[in-house]
């Protein structure tokens, strides 16, 4: 009975490291999933705005200057945008933390915001 006794106790053993590695290796596989949507998904779509929105400034102010008309510092037209680039960046900046934080993140679960 001792060999049984020991053949379970080594199975029992082995199954518990398994169950260890299939669930660290999830959650490995769980990281860089949510690493990289919020890198290549999330901050492109947000580099993309900010590109949108200095495309669409420098139209305007391209325009302004082909109609010979004089280009305001205060144009509201071009102050909201730049307004919103500078939300924008601090919005890739946060993201880039939150990046940081996961990628620091042991086993174990991570607060993640969508």
């Amino acid at each position: 009975m001792a060999l049984i006794d020991d053949l379970k106790q080594k199975t029992e053993a082995g199954l518990k490291t398994l169950k260890e590695t299939a669930q660290d290796l999830a959650f490995t596989v769980e990281k860089h999933a949510v690493i990289g949507k919020k890198r290549y998904l999330d901050k492109a779509r947000l580099e993309r705005s900010i590109q949108t929105l200095s495309c669409e400034i420098g139209e305007y102010v391209t325009d302004l200057y082909t109609s010979e008309k004089t280009i305001d510092r205060d144009d509201p037209y071009i102050g909201e945008r730049v307004s919103e680039i500078g939300r924008l960046r601090v919005s890739i900046t946060q993201l880039e933390e939150e990046i940081e934080t996961i990628k620091k993140t042991q086993n174990g679960k991570y607060d993640v915001q969508p």
